[in-house]
């Protein structure tokens, strides 16, 4: 992982960027409500309003962003959580997101074939298979971002101006 991430940002503008989980969970969230970020019971310990303005100047930075059937389905799930009008803004938001994004699949067949199956589950493991291909992976994840070399973690970036 770079140290300096507004140098890999700028190093991957025009390449294609991913969300990790949580990440684009807190991105979906802040885009109904910056607020119910810290009152949503999957973001609320670990991320604030502001995380949402940082995501959002971040995104705007680039110029294409992909996903993972496997990072939707999560997401997908973790939303339902939320009640209410809150929930129905969530999908509502969520079908927006997923028809203006380039979704990647990766059949579970090839990514289940080797020891980083079994070390990062299928999520990371597709994503850790898309990074080999220059894609840029934004996570808060500490142990993929580490073993990711096009990556940044989120908790970085709270201490650069992006």
């Amino acid at each position: 992982m770079n140290d300096q991430p507004n140098s890999i940002i700028a190093q991957h503008k025009n390449k294609l960027v991913i969300l990790d989980t949580n990440i684009l969970l807190v991105f979906l969230v802040g885009s109904i409500d910056r607020q119910l970020i810290t009152t949503f019971k999957r973001t609320n310990s670990r991320y604030c309003a502001e995380d949402f303005d940082i995501l959002n100047k971040l995104i705007g930075s680039f110029t294409k962003l992909t996903t993972t059937p496997n990072i939707l389905t999560e997401v997908s799930n973790l939303g339902s959580q939320l009640s209410g009008d809150a929930n129905k803004q969530f999908f509502e938001f969520l079908s927006i997101f997923i028809q203006q994004t380039t979704e990647t699949y990766i059949p579970s067949s090839e990514i289940s074939k080797d020891a980083l199956f079994i070390k990062f589950g299928i999520t990371d493991r597709v994503i850790l298979e898309l990074a080999r291909t220059e894609h840029l992976i934004i996570t808060d994840d500490y142990k993929l971002a580490g073993y990711c070399k096009n990556s940044v973690n989120f908790n970085h970036l709270r201490n650069y101006v992006v």
